[in-house]
């Protein structure tokens, strides 16, 4: 088993520029091995980003997928780790390690509300959503987003033909949105077709974090499901 293990961190997928290496050295051991269910190589070789591109991590959390973009899209490139108050209430350890003593140069802390991401028009090459578009339907005291406001900022942030990756836990087919609140789930369906009226053109799709093993009924945080729920991915393309 720790065979097994050992070759797949030290995997090598070569992306459209560089070859990025999981088993570095840099990154932390609870990295290593969410690796081995978010299979992130091949989620950024799917996403199509490459060297010299601004992408955004949209609710970047921690920072896990920030800190591999920032490998990838090299010196020239630039990554928006991004996060809101409510978020970094849960984050705030992990992301505070990631970035300390700026060691990733290119990667900047990006704190700002839903309502007002600021980011200028056409200036973002590709944006990543990974486990997060469900919160657009999720309701608390510390969190309500308006939906509309925020998918209109991303579109107009992003360049014309600018990637979106849409990575989420599946809901039933046919639910919708409302298993966004109890479950943390949506309808791949859903978030296609909503896409889609906003002026997104979905480009492909992927299977490398299908589960079918898994219900979908219940929450991702249960500990028999934690990070192995049934994801969809998605890849948009700005029309």
């Amino acid at each position: 088993m720790r065979i097994l293990l050992a070759a797949f961190l030290a995997l090598v997928i070569a992306t459209p520029t560089s070859a990025l290496v999981l088993n570095n050295g840099k990154r932390t051991e609870s990295d290593l091995k969410r690796d081995i269910t978010a299979k992130p190589l091949e989620v950024i070789r799917f996403s199509g980003v490459s060297k010299g591109m601004v992408v955004a991590d949209i609710f970047g959390g921690g920072g896990y997928y920030s800190e591999l973009l920032s490998e990838v899209v090299g010196n020239k490139g630039k990554v928006y780790l991004h996060n809101n108050e409510a978020y970094l209430e849960i984050v705030g350890q992990e992301l505070k390690a990631r970035v300390a003593d700026g060691r990733l140069a290119n990667v900047e802390n990006y704190q700002r509300e839903a309502d007002n991401l600021g980011f200028a028009d056409n200036s973002l090459d590709a944006v990543y959503f990974v486990l997060g578009y469900h919160d657009l339907y999720h309701k608390s005291n510390s969190w309500d987003i308006d939906k509309e406001r925020f998918l209109a900022q991303l579109t107009r942030a992003l360049k014309k033909g600018g990637l979106l990756l849409v990575v989420d836990h599946a809901a039933t087919p046919g639910s919708g949105t409302k298993h966004a609140q109890k479950l943390h789930r949506i309808d791949e369906a859903y978030v296609k077709a909503e896409l889609q009226s906003k002026g997104f053109e979905l480009i492909k799709s992927a299977d490398m974090l299908r589960n079918p093993k898994d219900s979908r009924n219940i929450s991702p945080f249960r500990p028999e499901i934690r990070r192995k729920t049934d994801r969809f991915v998605l890849l948009f393309k700005k029309r």
